[in-house]
């Protein structure tokens, strides 16, 4: 199939754009480079780098051109810039998708597959969370809801714009996605980053105290890039259907034990001191993937093992940065 990825440029948008070409599909990989890179996607026979805009209609009606399939991910993510471009999140969320849907529909694509977030959830009614889960944004003054917002927003455009077309749809919800080169703005990074910074103030011990938002009381289900771009396939392509899919796991992890399997790695005894949450902050998370797995998904990464591999790669990463 010939296939077109907005925001390839992206963390999972790069590892779900090889992921289809080395299952032998041609894929347009767009991105406008502001946050992503497709520099990171050159060289793959079977991958054509678009620099693009959601924002731009009529290039986006020029590439979805005679497209079998639009995976849709362009979006700007990252918790700081919740708060500090929220405005740019709901625009990128919003008039991104209006525009998407549009070109998809002028151009008779056939499939349209739209990521959503676990955000738009914030404190779901039960865990683990279902599909049918309500909802909601609690509070519209928080800044930290144009993320969720836009994503309810993304979901109900396409749903409705393509309701009575003969465009099938899915929309496929990550949670806590996870790897090598994510970004610096998500808990795992952030975690890295802290003790690194705490090894270098004091290279003579091997016990290191870090600072954490909340209590570490709070929970996330973590997914490895990789067998996140598989499951997005197999929730996708795998079937025939309009529906929702949670991508994830239902392994439920406190920040405090996720430090401590971090400890392991590193080979570091890691003292924990606790501050204030952020207001909108999600205390428990972790995805019902009972769809999921009826569709014979399973993960081949364990979390221990995919935490050696993001480690290794952070620590690099910010090591450099230091010299």
């Amino acid at each position: 199939m010939k296939l077109l990825v907005t925001g390839a440029g992206g963390f999972i948008g790069r590892v779900l754009t090889y992921s289809l070409a080395e299952q032998g599909h041609e894929v347009l990989a767009f991105d406008n480079n502001t946050r992503g890179n497709l520099d990171m996607l050159h060289g793959h026979e079977r991958i054509k780098l678009v620099t693009g805009d959601v924002l731009d209609f009529e290039g986006l009606c020029e590439i979805t051109c005679g497209v079998e399939a639009i995976y849709h991910l362009a979006y700007i993510n990252g918790t700081k810039y919740f708060y500090t471009i929220p405005d740019k999140i709901l625009e990128i969320g919003i008039i991104g998708t209006h525009n998407i849907l549009k070109a998809c529909l002028k151009n008779k694509v056939p499939h349209f597959f739209l990521a959503s977030s676990s955000e738009v959830y914030q404190k779901a009614d039960h865990i683990p969370t279902t599909e049918e889960v309500e909802m909601k944004i609690p509070d519209v003054t928080n800044p930290r809801f144009s993320y969720g917002g836009g994503k309810i927003a993304s979901e109900l455009l396409t749903i409705n714009y393509l309701r009575n077309s003969d465009t099938r749809w899915v929309i496929f919800r990550p949670h806590n996605v996870y790897g090598p080169c994510m970004g610096y703005e998500h808990v795992i990074p952030e975690l890295v980053k802290k003790i690194v910074e705490a090894h270098h103030s004091n290279m003579t011990t091997e016990e290191i105290t870090i600072t954490i938002q909340g209590n570490g009381e709070e929970t996330r289900s973590f997914i490895f890039v990789e067998d996140a771009a598989q499951a997005i396939i197999m929730s996708t392509l795998g079937t025939n259907k309009n529906d929702i899919y949670h991508i994830g796991t239902m392994e439920e992890i406190t920040i405090k034990d996720l430090i401590a399997k971090l400890s392991d790695v590193c080979g570091y005894t890691i003292k924990v001191l606790t501050s204030e949450r952020l207001l909108g902050s999600t205390p428990r998370r972790c995805p019902d993937t009972l769809k999921l797995q009826q569709l014979g998904f399973k993960p081949k990464t364990s979390l221990i093992d995919g935490l050696k591999k993001t480690v290794s790669w952070y620590w690099e990463d910010y090591q450099s940065k230091k010299e």
